[in-house]
């Protein structure tokens, strides 16, 4: 996409090695792997992953491409990457602030200080009675289950789970895991540019 290019021009240095993160299929990897970067990703997908490998293959282009459990990066993962892109979406689908947290933070290991992240996303742009009413019946439900898992503000269940955010909350959450943001955009998707410090 248009405005992955411009990202990927501006913040991302010709050739250099990244990982990337809710990998899906491969699209941004194999992307690219053909530009000339040095590509390994992963995903919680084991069809995605399978697909993804088998693309690589026929490009034949180099790089590792692994399975992690939803929200966490594979143990396997031990080099050190100069940037990192989490797949188009994947952040949002991870439930609960202190799990994206903990991914970030698992990323940003990962990482010299000064390497960019990539990381898309929905937005929300402040209350809204629709994300009030989930909300509401998601805490009712969430307390009478008595489950340990809390139900944030800007949390939808359609099809998957989805997390909308706003910018407050994406440069907060990327603080707290050892990234400063540098870039938000609410158009044409939702996306944030951020650095290692």
């Amino acid at each position: 996409m248009p405005w992955e290019e411009r990202v990927i021009a501006s913040y991302f240095r010709p050739s250099s090695s990244l990982l990337v993160a809710a990998a899906g299929g491969g699209r941004e990897a194999i992307a690219l792997a053909r530009s000339g970067y040095r590509v390994d990703g992963f995903d919680c997908t084991s069809q995605l992953v399978e697909g993804y490998r088998r693309l690589m293959a026929r490009e034949k282009l180099l790089g590792k491409v692994d399975w992690a459990a939803a929200g966490s990066v594979p143990a396997e993962i031990g080099e050190s990457y100069d940037g990192l892109l989490i797949g188009f979406g994947g952040y949002m689908h991870i439930p609960g602030r202190r799990n994206r947290v903990r991914f970030l933070h698992s990323l940003r290991r990962r990482v010299a200080a000064g390497a960019p992240l990539l990381l898309s996303f929905l937005i929300r742009s402040g209350p809204s009675r629709y994300f009030a009413w989930i909300y509401a019946v998601a805490h009712r439900l969430r307390t009478l289950r008595r489950s340990p898992y809390p139900v944030e503000y800007g949390d939808s269940l359609s099809m998957t789970f989805r997390h909308h955010f706003t910018e407050e909350e994406i440069q907060a959450e990327l603080a707290e895991s050892g990234f400063e943001l540098l870039e938000y955009r609410e158009f044409p998707h939702g996306h944030a540019v951020a650095r290692a410090v």
